[in-house]
Parts: C-alpha cells; sequence; structure tokens
C-alpha cells in the first residue's frame, strides 16, 4: 500500500511537473512580435515566429476617425528608440498596420536591450503621440502552430529558420491565413485558420515554378502575400524572394495537400519583396479602380491593376526561363524608395514605414493613393516661387497643392493663391 501510494504520487508530481511545463513554454505575450494584421471587433493578431504561435487580442471599442489626415512623422525611429531606451540603431522594425477605425498606427518591433532581445508594439497617431502598447491589458487566445522550423537550421551562418517560421498573415471573413516554413521536403507551407481559434490546423504544401532559377521549388517561403477576389475566385496573390508573383486559390487549400500555384509575373532578380497591400484608388480616368501594391526591398514597388492580375490568372501561367527582364502580368513602377512596411491606411492614403535617405532615419509617412510620391522629397522647378504655371498646367498646380497639404506644407498653398491673385 505503501509503495502504491508512493507510485501515485510519483505519478501527480509528473504531471503537475508538465503542466508547469507547459505554462511556461506558452508564452503569455508574444517573444518575436513579427507580423501584424487587423481582422473585425477590434482583433490585433501578432504573429511570434520564434515560438511558432500567434495571439489574437481583444482591443477596446473605439471611435471611429472621421477625417483622412496623412502621417508626416519624420525621425520616428528616433522618437520609437528613446521610448525604449535604446540606441535608435538597435532597433529592427517589423510591420506596420493601422486600425480599422482610429487609423493609429501599431508598429512591431524587436531590439537588444544589452545581449537580451526583445519585442514591442508601438502605437502612434498623426499628431506624433508614441506609445508603447501594454499587450497584458488585452485579453487574448493563442494559435500553436505545428510541425514548424527550427533554429537548428541557419541562413549565412547566424540566420536562424525561426525567423521565417511566420511571414505573412491576411485576414479575411473568419479565417486566417498564414504564410510560413515548415520542416520536411516541402517547406514552404500556407495554413488556414479559423478564428476564433480552435484545435485545427489546415496546412498546405506549396510548389511554384520559379522563371529566375527555371526550376520547381518547394521549400522557398510565401514572403508576402495578400487574398483577393479575382473574378469571384477568392485567391491569394503571393511574393516570393528573387520576385516570382504567384496565385493560389483558396479552395484548393486542404490539410496535409500538395498544392501548385500559378506563377504569373517575373518582377526581377536579387530582390526581396517586403509586402503586398490590396486597395482601392482614383486611376488616371478619375475612376475608382482595384490594385494590388508590392513593396520591394531591392527595387522599385511594383503597381499591379486587379484586371490584369484576373487576365493573367485565366491564363496558363510563365514555364519558361526569364533570367533578366521582367514577365508576365504588366506592372508600373513606382517611386517608394527606403519603404520598409505599407498598410492601407484608408480611401485617401497608405501608410508607411520608410528610411529617410538623408537622415538614415525611420519616419512614419502617408503616400496619396494615386500619386505615390512625396512631393517634400526632392526639390523640383515647380519650387521656385518664380515659377509661372500656364493655363494647361491648372490641373498640376492643384494636385501639387494638395499633396503639399498631404505633406504638412499648407502654407506654400496659401503663398501660391497669393501670388497667383497679383
Amino acid at each position: 500500500m505503501h509503495k502504491y501510494q508512493h507510485h501515485l504520487k510519483s505519478i501527480v508530481i509528473t504531471l503537475s511537473l508538465s503542466a508547469a511545463a507547459m505554462q511556461v513554454n506558452a508564452a503569455a505575450n508574444p517573444v518575436s512580435a513579427t507580423i501584424l494584421e487587423f481582422a473585425e471587433a477590434n482583433t490585433l493578431f501578432v504573429a511570434d515566429s520564434e515560438l511558432g504561435q500567434i495571439f489574437a487580442y481583444s482591443l477596446p471599442s473605439l471611435p471611429s476617425t472621421k477625417t483622412s489626415e496623412s502621417y508626416n512623422l519624420e525621425g520616428a525611429g528616433t522618437k520609437i528608440a528613446a521610448l525604449l531606451n535604446v540606441a535608435p540603431a538597435a532597433v529592427n522594425y517589423h510591420d506596420i498596420a493601422v486600425h480599422p477605425t482610429t487609423k493609429e498606427a501599431f508598429i512591431s518591433v524587436s531590439y537588444f536591450s544589452g545581449k537580451q532581445k526583445a519585442s514591442a508594439i508601438i502605437k502612434a497617431n498623426q499628431n506624433g503621440d508614441f506609445t508603447r502598447v501594454n499587450l497584458n491589458k488585452y485579453k487574448h487566445t493563442v494559435k500553436t502552430l505545428a510541425k514548424t522550423a527550427d533554429d537548428s537550421v541557419k541562413f549565412w551562418r547566424d540566420i536562424p529558420a525561426t525567423t521565417l517560421t511566420i511571414t505573412d498573415l491576411d485576414y479575411v471573413d473568419g479565417t486566417l491565413y498564414v504564410s510560413s516554413l515548415s520542416t520536411g521536403e516541402f517547406a514552404s507551407t500556407l495554413r488556414k485558420i479559423k478564428y476564433p481559434f480552435d484545435e485545427a490546423d489546415t496546412s498546405s504544401n506549396i510548389e511554384i515554378y520559379h522563371t529566375v532559377h527555371n526550376q520547381t521549388e518547394t521549400r522557398a517561403p510565401i514572403r508576402a502575400m495578400e487574398v483577393i477576389n479575382l473574378d469571384g475566385v477568392e485567391t491569394v496573390v503571393a511574393a516570393y524572394t528573387c520576385t516570382p508573383l504567384v496565385t493560389i486559390p483558396t479552395s484548393s487549400l486542404s490539410n496535409g495537400a500538395h498544392v501548385k500555384g500559378k506563377t504569373i509575373a517575373e518582377l526581377g532578380y536579387g530582390n526581396t519583396p517586403l509586402d503586398v497591400i490590396h486597395f482601392t484608388a482614383t486611376d488616371h480616368t478619375q475612376k475608382q479602380e482595384d490594385f494590388v501594391l508590392v513593396i520591394n526591398k531591392e527595387r522599385s514597388a511594383d503597381l499591379i491593376r486587379v484586371a490584369d492580375l484576373t487576365k493573367a490568372n485565366k491564363s496558363e501561367g510563365l514555364s519558361t526561363p526569364e533570367m533578366w527582364a521582367k514577365a508576365g502580368v504588366p506592372t508600373r513602377p513606382v517611386p517608394l524608395s527606403g519603404v520598409l512596411q505599407a498598410a492601407d491606411q484608408d480611401a485617401q492614403f497608405i501608410a508607411t514605414l520608410k528610411r529617410n535617405m538623408t537622415t538614415g532615419d525611420i519616419d512614419l509617412v502617408s503616400f496619396r493613393k494615386g500619386a505615390y510620391f512625396r512631393l517634400n522629397d526632392f526639390i523640383s522647378e515647380y519650387n521656385f516661387k518664380d515659377y509661372q504655371y500656364y493655363p494647361e498646367q491648372e490641373m498640376f498646380r492643384h494636385f501639387q497643392n494638395l499633396l503639399k497639404t498631404d505633406a504638412g506644407y499648407p502654407e506654400l498653398t496659401r503663398e501660391l493663391a497669393k501670388e497667383a491673385k497679383k
């Protein structure tokens, strides 16, 4: 009897220790806050690539912002570093997401405090108020991904594969799409996860044809993606390193499936896509049209009409090598140099984290849709006070006045108005 009681006690202790270990392993907050995504009802998803988990936080309901106002926060990086009590060079920027109602910018960063790596979510508004978000204040649920990459594999000697465990998130109608790197030969993985979270984990392995490499690839993960409707078919538009653009119908994604994506464009070698966003904007004929914008690390951003994506998606796709030139769906290069991450802000603007090419700092600034440049980033003939607009340039004068106001220089439009009256 004594031996039985001792054995039973050992089992209880073992189970208790196991439960305690599970509590320790299930972090209360992300260890590495990387990708951000908003859903309905003020839900913020925060990906923890290092732990292979996704946190869903319920934020408080706040009144909607009625006016559309651009971000003009130059030197945002210095302010964020001061908030974290570290040097600006110690901060790495991972993502930006705009709150659907307040239009506040949420920014995920990681940084070193001494030798200790930490992460944070920073919130900013157009007035220049920066605060660190205390995630402990909000109720949350956690989804742990299965068969994720581990740090036994490293790239370039010291970059662990866990940095690619979760590369992007997109939420559509109760489903969270997760692009990721997993274990196994088919390492490129695309997951469908229901929200609110349950036990299910629909995980599909993705293969693509890469025109620059002239081979089928199964290991390279999607680096950035957006789920959009292409002629009635819900489709993942995915960008890979070096830079094929691929479409994958979401209906083909089932647990354990091996899915071949359709390569519809080659955007250029030697490049990493940083972000893919979908929005509606006014085109050159003053009509509303849907676009996809691919933000690139080493190239100009690519603006693509959804109508052209739809047309390309109906074709057979690219299947022959193309080393040097772009191929497939037509794109328009737009001057978004230095942009690290972007988010659809509202009907007028795209909010971005941008490396300032003059100061080297990080700016939080908006770009007007349809323009895709900021007038104060350069000096041109139009900046001279004695410049005369010809009658046929009246449209340009009004447009430039709008961009001056966007960039925070409304007084310059008044000066021009005074000059025009003379």
